[in-house]
């Protein structure tokens, strides 16, 4: 289990334009989504979770506290800042092979699942590979080591539609559990019996069924029977079941706050 308890994560001054993100309770079982438009928080929160940035408050995952926690293996992420150890892709390959544990064979299977030529990948810079190509070759990493629990931030940004349902399998695939970070509703279709937390300036509300929530919408106020009630712009808006700007049709979270203009 991923335990957040009472966590606020920092990011810049208020001069700076920084912001907060708070976290009263969150508790997730099995795999999760995380969504929410950009800049809403969610990766930063995921950077907490994998130990990247400091925290105050509790993020333990099966019963470890991240800030004390010294080599869990059985943790995977993509988050681009933990590939920067190497300059060639086989470099990477090579120093996670001997840290993290990383099966090349695995790693081999998932690039070919995913129709990227293995032996043209390995031997380019990594900063010379296209932002698809960096999203799927961190995700093959990530994912080659068989990990018990994944952190996932934007699986599907930047790739093309052919390689998003490879991708969305793959997820379903590998950890027990985790947590996948994303803005793009078209791709959650593969994950509608999972548990998703909309990520919302900076606060997450939920748990919902990734299904009930693409066949759901927003309306404002508070509404009776409402699945999640919401603050966005110091307004209250309800997630209902049937109605409103819907969720399944939005394509994407980024366009949330302009459609509730």
């Amino acid at each position: 289990m991923i335990e957040l308890n009472n966590v606020v994560v920092r990011v810049g001054d208020r001069s700076a334009g920084g912001f907060t993100v708070s976290v009263g309770r969150m508790a997730v079982e099995g795999k999760a989504v995380l969504l929410g438009p950009n800049g809403s928080g969610k990766t930063t929160l995921l950077r907490a979770m994998a130990g990247l940035i400091p925290y105050s408050g509790s993020i333990k995952i099966n019963g470890v506290e991240v800030s004390e926690a010294r080599g869990m293996l059985e943790v995977s992420s993509n988050l681009p800042e933990i590939y920067g150890m190497a300059y060639y892709v086989w470099g990477l390959l090579e120093v996670l092979e001997d840290f993290k544990g990383i099966d090349r064979d695995e790693f081999a299977g998932i690039m070919k699942r995913l129709n990227l030529d293995l032996n043209e990948i390995v031997k380019r810079p990594v900063f010379a590979l296209s932002a698809g190509q960096s999203a799927l070759v961190r995700l093959a990493l990530a994912l080659s080591s068989r990990p018990r629990v994944v952190l996932i931030d934007e699986p599907f940004e930047n790739v093309d539609p052919a390689r998003r349902g490879v991708v969305a399998k793959m997820l379903l695939e590998y950890g027990d559990e985790g947590v996948v970070v994303t803005h793009e509703l078209d791709a959650l279709r593969a994950f509608k019996a999972l548990h998703a937390y909309l990520m919302l300036e900076g606060r997450p509300y939920g748990p919902i069924e990734v299904g009930d929530l693409l066949e759901s919408g927003v309306v404002e106020g508070e509404a009776q029977g409402a699945l999640l009630t919401v603050s966005i712009g110091g307004k209250t808006y309800s997630v209902v079941k049937g109605g409103g700007i819907r969720f399944g049709e939005m394509g994407s979270l980024n366009r949330l706050y302009g459609l509730l203009e």
